[in-house]
């Protein structure tokens, strides 16, 4: 039986949630869900290898919801640190979460029937993909530590305050933001010589992009200026996992097909 990108993927999330449970498992399990972990990140990288391998040099449409949880898988040894605290656990599991609802979601709603065209056969399309997959796995990391310093999330042992949490959080959101920007700026670039307009307003993938920074800027605007309390900026940035879901990643789905 021949393998393919789709077998690979279900093979990625089984070894994701596999992951997720030894880290949710009591006790020190931290070398089980890393080697977990790195097996999943190897299927995930293959079946965006393959992706690109069929496609290349044109980009391989919606290819986001299969590259997410990789960007975010990548990040995770940098994302949740090394010292073990309670709030790096948390943060871990949160993003391990993520990571399996994501790839779940993504098998019930593909959109790899879509073929790639010719217009993007640019690197600026494929550098408005990958700035914005990365930019978008630390917006997550971002939304993961705010929830981290939130009561609910936070242990009785860990004396590490919430604005620690919160200063990781806005670091995540800089970095984001910032690759954000390059990615809308190759996005406009492309759509620029492509189409003769720097914005497709008929593209979703480009107007809620437009969306989701501004979200941003006025997150980091919050942070810079501290007009609100630490607990009301943790809320506003726990908000943006729901808009990295509702704005960047319901467009890359199409209608449900079972997964098997």
């Amino acid at each position: 039986m021949a393998i393919t990108t789709h077998s690979l993927f279900q093979l990625a999330g089984a070894l994701y949630g596999l992951a997720l449970l030894a880290a949710l498992m009591p006790g020190r399990r931290g070398p089980l869900t890393g080697f977990l972990l790195a097996l999943a990140l190897a299927a995930n990288l293959a079946v965006v290898a393959l992706r690109y391998h069929q496609a290349w040099p044109m980009l391989p449409m919606h290819l986001g919801a299969m590259a997410l949880p990789l960007c975010l898988g990548l990040l995770l040894p940098w994302a949740a640190g090394g010292s073990g605290t309670s709030l790096e656990q948390a943060v871990r599991r949160i993003l391990l979460v993520l990571i399996v609802l994501l790839v779940g979601t993504a098998l019930c709603f593909p959109r790899d029937f879509y073929l790639p065209f010719l217009k993007s056969k640019t690197l600026l399309a494929h550098g408005f993909l990958w700035f914005g997959l990365i930019g978008k796995a630390c917006f997550a990391v971002s939304a993961a530590w705010a929830l981290a310093s939130l009561p609910l999330f936070r242990h009785a042992a860990d004396r590490q305050p919430p604005a620690a949490a919160m200063h990781r959080c806005q670091r995540w959101a800089a970095l984001g933001f910032a690759l954000w920007t390059v990615s809308m700026f190759t996005g406009e670039l492309w759509s620029y010589l492509g189409w003769g307009t720097p914005v497709v307003w008929e593209d979703p993938a480009l107007t809620l992009t437009m969306a989701a920074w501004f979200f941003y800027a006025c997150q980091l605007h919050l942070h810079l200026t501290r007009a609100w309390s630490l607990r009301a900026r943790a809320l506003y940035a726990s908000l943006g996992g729901l808009v990295l879901l509702a704005l960047t990643c319901l467009p890359d789905f199409g209608p449900f097909r079972t997964p098997f």
